[in-house]
């Protein structure tokens, strides 16, 4: 895969593409960052466009040590483009994929301390104000993709960073129809299409990405996204296998209340789900 690389940058590792995004690792005003592109298909179409704007917009707005910092965003031949600082770490999904590869399972001590300053962190992103008022920060697309466990060496006690906001909203930002996030970590409620993503729905996706570190697998039982979308919206996450993981209670109750199926039996603020971890609740 060839990534341009816009002026005054330097092209250091291809990450790869999502969705919507081409991603590489460059160098830029001496420091390796992030730089992002809409895919080439993807130029003319507004979703995708909107996407990059509320991206650029999350990281140009949120000011905290779990958000990159936006540093540069421009236009070329190649199209728009924005210059992030790097999260130093690894993703909770190649975290994961360390441990299996060797033959193990992530830690469940390990899985516990990421979960606690997970659930602190999102609780400090989500009360986040200015001098308006709220911020009103929701995600919107929390997974194990998304969540990135930082190196000791920079940030001490298994310190978290939540990255890619191109299906993030703050105050002010109006949602387009149809978006939900990423199956399966998305709550019923949003999959059935009755409520867009919020910051309850963010909490439910955390919890579920949680649930993947200790399965070692995603939270579902089926394959293939119109599966999982009917899944998601009429079973939930796969709450038994939660159930029978080999788990500290406290952090088997915390991820099961958080991941209720019914939003009125459920912990929707990310504040409730630390206190049940912490043994406060």
């Amino acid at each position: 895969m060839s990534f341009t690389v816009p002026d005054g940058a330097r092209l250091l590792h291809v990450l790869g593409a999502g969705t919507l995004f081409e991603v590489a690792l460059v160098e830029h005003g001496g420091r390796r960052c992030i730089c992002k592109r809409l895919k080439v298909r993807l130029l003319e179409e507004p979703v995708a466009q909107h996407a990059f704007d509320r991206e650029c917009l999350a990281l140009e707005r949120v000011h905290h040590p779990a958000v990159p910092n936006l540093l540069a965003r421009g236009q070329d031949a190649r199209g728009p483009y924005v210059v992030e600082t790097e999260m130093a770490g690894v993703t909770l999904r190649a975290l994961v994929a360390r441990y299996r590869d060797g033959g193990l399972e992530l830690p469940a001590g390990l899985v516990s301390a990421v979960a606690e300053v997970a659930f602190d962190t999102l609780a400090q992103l989500h009360g986040l104000a200015d001098d308006e008022g709220p911020l009103e920060l929701v995600h919107g697309d929390l997974g194990p993709d998304h969540l990135i466990v930082r190196d000791s060496a920079s940030a001490p006690s298994h310190r978290v960073a939540f990255i890619d906001y191109g299906l993030s909203s703050l105050r002010g930002v109006v949602r387009g129809d149809g978006e939900r996030g990423t199956l399966p970590y998305v709550a019923p409620e949003v999959a059935r299409g009755e409520q867009r993503p919020s910051q309850s729905s963010d909490v439910y996706a955390l919890a579920a990405t949680l649930g993947f570190a200790v399965l070692g697998r995603d939270p579902c039982r089926s394959v293939g996204g119109a599966a999982r979308l009917i899944e998601a919206g009429e079973r939930g996450a796969d709450l038994a296998a939660l159930q029978r993981a080999k788990i500290p209670e406290r952090l088997r109750a915390g991820l099961l209340a958080a991941m209720a199926f019914d939003l009125a039996d459920r912990l929707v603020d990310a504040t409730q789900v630390l206190a049940v971890l912490r043994g406060k609740r």
